[in-house]
């Protein structure tokens, strides 16, 4: 089976997709999962405008591969645009490209993306045949079950036909009215994989928060999904992919390896501005062996930005209430090292 780490804004960039792929490498038991990544999305107004304010969503690894690079936005031109430059840039370090019609954060619905575009089902649909007709990539889209209970039969007909002109489509369970809340409609993602094209794969998303309930939900009614993308979980629990339950001490282990990537990856992104490198795709260990210690002033971001992981990996923890406090305090990349490993 193949499990999805869900594409999620200012979460899914490069450290965390590597450290949750070395764990699942280290401890996956079923020879027959496969894990899938995605970059960050990404708008395509900002691509096309400022490419080098979006390097961040787009720069992965040779480890990483293969990845999927997903965008938003509302213009049909500037989307097509978009994917057919990423495509030409891109071909050899991407598998995949998506378009985002799921998302309902207020910044990206003012921009008329994301679940915006469910709101006008044919000009969508147009997009779609659009942008699948004029890639060589392979092309997909994430989606949610519609606006409200009401539209949800209007949004599995949209689907359907979608999914002539997609190689996969992927389903948040939730309408766009019930946001991150509300009860998850499972029999709406397993009526679309019975009436989708047979050529189309269907992925299912939903409040998955322990590695058995994978197995326990792929399939329903003899109707078998082509994979399970697993969302929120996954912030606070990378091995959520594996059956492997780390100790205290493996826990923090891992939260430090997380931290000290991210200023690695921190540094590496501010030498490429500073030396308008075109080398965005760097192979692991280049990002690896960078030295802190020696670069510790191009570190910034860091212990601000890393503050919703570490909250997520520590959350379970006797203690990690107190730590949560005093990370806040300090934006000093090693004082939370040194708060961490005191713990």
């Amino acid at each position: 089976m193949i499990l999805w780490l869900a594409p999620m804004d200012w979460i899914t960039d490069l450290p965390c997709r590597v450290i949750t792929k070395k764990i699942f490498d280290k401890y996956n038991a079923n020879p027959d999962n496969e894990l899938r990544l995605w970059s960050e999305f990404m708008t395509s107004d900002w691509f096309l405008a400022c490419p080098e304010n979006v390097v961040k969503n787009i720069i992965n690894t040779p480890y990483e591969f293969p990845i999927i690079l997903q965008i938003f936005g509302w213009n049909e031109e500037k989307l097509l645009d978009t994917a057919l430059k990423i495509q030409d840039l891109y071909w050899d370090k991407i598998a995949w490209i998506e378009l985002n019609t799921w998302c309902p954060a207020n910044n990206i619905m003012k921009s008329w993306g994301g679940s915006t575009l469910m709101k006008d089902k044919e000009r969508t649909l147009k997009i779609i045949q659009d942008i699948s007709k004029e890639l060589n990539l392979s092309f997909s889209i994430k989606s949610r079950t519609g606006l409200d209970n009401v539209d949800k039969n209007r949004q599995l007909e949209f689907l359907v036909k979608a999914s002539n002109y997609c190689d996969k489509i992927s389903v948040h369970s939730r309408t766009l009215k019930e946001l991150y809340h509300g009860e998850w409609d499972r029999d709406f993602i397993y009526e679309l994989k019975a009436k989708a094209n047979k050529n189309c794969k269907i992925i299912g998303n939903w409040a998955i928060k322990r590695h058995w309930e994978i197995t326990e939900k792929e399939k329903y009614n003899n109707i078998c999904l082509d994979g399970i993308m697993i969302w929120q979980a996954a912030i606070w629990n990378p091995r959520i992919f594996t059956n492997h339950e780390p100790d205290i001490q493996e826990k923090i282990g891992t939260a430090i390896e997380h931290l000290k990537l991210s200023a690695k990856f921190e540094i590496y992104l501010q030498s490429l501005k500073e030396n308008r490198k075109e080398k965005i795709y760097p192979n692991l260990e280049e990002i690896e062996n960078i030295d802190i210690e020696k670069n510790i002033e191009k570190i910034y971001y860091t212990p601000l930005t890393f503050r919703k992981y570490f909250h997520q990996y520590l959350k379970w923890i006797p203690w990690w209430k107190e730590a949560k406090e005093l990370c806040n305090k300090t934006n000093k990349f090693f004082d939370v090292i040194k708060i961490l490993e005191s713990f």
